[in-house]
């Protein structure tokens, strides 16, 4: 998984794995991170990659159509997204 970086004007991470690009709401981390105290963007970028993993898994579900378990139900497909694996 790639963090292509922070896009402040929907307040979200942008991520890309399996050639399918997101949106991370930074609620969802922030959420995630109140009970570490964590600040700051490297932060965020720490917890993106602890949970990597259930991110691409999200990706994939998403693009699939299945259902996805909060609190990763909160992620977003934009729509460029490429489809080629």
């Amino acid at each position: 998984m790639e963090v292509l970086g922070h896009d402040s004007a929907r307040e979200a991470y942008r991520i890309k794995a399996h050639g399918l690009t997101a949106l991370v709401p930074d609620g969802l981390i922030s959420e995630r991170l109140a009970l570490t105290g964590g600040r700051g963007h490297q932060t965020a970028y720490e917890w993106l990659a602890r949970n990597a993993a259930a991110l691409e898994r999200t990706l994939l579900d998403l693009r699939e159509g299945r259902p996805v378990r909060p609190p990763f139900d909160r992620v977003d497909l934009e729509e460029e997204s490429d489809v080629r694996h």
